[in-house]
């Protein structure tokens, strides 16, 4: 039996006034002639009520609860991680309250509105953010609090949420009142990994804004066979500290729509054997390849091809498997957190979003050459069952499958891109850099527009059919309408 109905059993329905019941719990002692009732066994009695009276105060703050599904996904984060083992247990998470006056603010029209509602509410007619504090910092959130103090605002915390560690300074945040679940990131000198102090600048987050919308005009258009985006829907920033906050969606989680195991776990020891045996594999390192390291290329592929854009450091917590309802990989694979990438300018110059590159990162925009890597274990420690010669094969396989598949949808011939040479570290990243000067690269660049789901180029030439037929159906139509006219 459970503290709440062991309270129940004892004591009946608890009302909420604690005097009142222990009036009537003597009452009813009279009742029962309990005269000799001993005073301590009383007090204990009553100490032991009001104690499930805060129990059931904090089941009621509780009425939603996280879906199976992200409670999957934050065990993964938490217990499943070769760097830190950390508490899966829910949290009430602390806030301030900051007017919205005193912030920049950058959602989309499209942001849930109950995720909308979880984080911006009313006050003496004033608009006001929950600006999250992580439970885990000792540092950063002081300076909130000064700048708080500073406008002579109420800079106590308050709560609300309840919240979730993750292996990073993310949390996964649920309102209790409504249900709504989505993930949060902002500053705080400790994490789960092994870059500890992680402050969430508003530069940054802007980066990330700026990445988020350009994939939210493009890949409705686009076909993509392996590609899921988590999308990242708002930001928030205290300008003269240069402090962000970016929410980012959960997709489907919250509905138990699919499973998203993180890149990490599949590199568990013993998770990755887990699921690896449940699908009735041996060879968990040959079973991740096909089912994790491939299918990832292939995403990969697909991503650089219609945006021009790559990690600047891709490793294993940028990546998700999805898996579905029994717990299988469906082939397509989870990107979050695309703020911090390159961007090929030969590729944005050629599309309406060229604005992009102003203001991106110093040395993240790229001309004549594309970098790229993949650094599956970069921060993290080796299972037993991968050998360095297997992880070296990952390597290999990743960039055979991610030449294949990109110079399927670019048309750039696939022995041109298995000429250029590639650099390995021992369990770390596998790079290549791509001379994007040629002519087979100069006349996909040429035609970047219609990889971002258009009819015509920026100089208003038709996109030739090869392109069209990368585009959702709905827009092969309009490209044919473009050249009829």
């Amino acid at each position: 039996m459970d503290e709440r109905l062991a309270c129940n059993f004892l004591f009946g329905i608890i009302a909420p006034n604690k005097v009142g019941i222990a009036k009537e719990l003597l009452q009813e002692s009279e009742k029962l002639s309990m005269r000799n009732l001993n005073k301590h066994l009383l007090l204990l009695s009553l100490l032991f009520l009001l104690s499930c009276q805060s129990i059931l105060k904090r089941n009621v703050a509780s009425n939603f609860h996280i879906s199976n599904n992200t409670k999957q996904l934050v065990t993964w984060e938490t217990k499943a991680n070769a760097v830190s083992n950390r508490s899966n247990e829910v949290i009430r998470v602390e806030h301030y309250e900051i007017p919205l006056r005193l912030l920049e603010q950058d959602i989309d029209e499209s942001l849930d509105s109950e995720v909308k509602k979880s984080l911006i509410f009313t006050k003496n007619g004033e608009q006001y953010l929950r600006w999250l504090i992580n439970p885990e910092d000792s540092k950063w959130h002081l300076e909130v609090k000064a700048f708080l103090q500073k406008n002579n605002l109420d800079s106590e915390p308050k709560i609300f949420f309840d919240g979730y560690l993750t292996a990073s300074r993310s949390m996964i945040i649920v309102n209790p009142t409504n249900g709504a679940s989505f993930s949060l990131k902002v500053s705080t000198n400790k994490t789960g990994g092994k870059w500890t102090d992680k402050k969430q600048t508003w530069k940054d987050a802007q980066q990330v804004r700026k990445m988020n919308k350009y994939l939210q005009d493009i890949l409705p258009n686009m076909e993509t066979e392996s590609l899921v985006i988590m999308d990242e829907p708002g930001a928030w920033g205290i300008k003269e500290l240069d402090h962000g906050m970016i929410m980012r969606s959960l997709n489907d989680l919250p509905s138990d729509g699919h499973y998203y195991l993180p890149a990490f776990s599949v590199l568990h020891e013993e998770e990755g054997v887990r699921i690896a045996k449940l699908n009735g594999s041996t060879d968990v390192a040959k079973y991740w390849d096909k089912h994790f390291n491939q299918p990832l290329a292939q995403a990969m592929a697909e991503y650089f091809a219609i945006t021009g854009a790559w990690y600047d450091s891709p490793h294993a917590q940028n990546f998700l498997v999805e898996l579905d309802r029994d717990m299988k990989p469906t082939g397509k694979i989870v990107l979050r957190d695309l703020g911090d990438s390159y961007l090929l300018d030969d590729f944005v110059k050629n599309t309406k979003f060229a604005a992009m590159t102003k203001n991106w990162e110093e040395g993240k925009v790229l001309t004549g050459k594309m970098i790229t890597s993949i650094g599956l274990l970069h921060g993290n420690s080796p299972p037993s069952w991968l050998t360095a010669m297997e992880y070296k094969e990952y390597g290999w396989n990743f960039y055979i499958e991610f030449e294949k598949r990109f110079s399927k949808i670019s048309n750039i011939p696939v022995h041109e891109l298995t000429m250029t040479n590639m650099k390995q570290l021992l369990f770390d990243y596998s790079i290549k850099s791509y001379n994007t000067t040629t002519d087979s690269w100069q006349k996909f660049l040429h035609f970047a527009n219609c990889m971002n789901g258009e009819a015509k180029t920026l100089k208003g030439e038709s996109c030739p059919e090869f392109y069209l037929k990368k585009q959702k159906k709905i827009q092969c139509f309009q490209g044919i309408n473009a050249i009829i006219n």
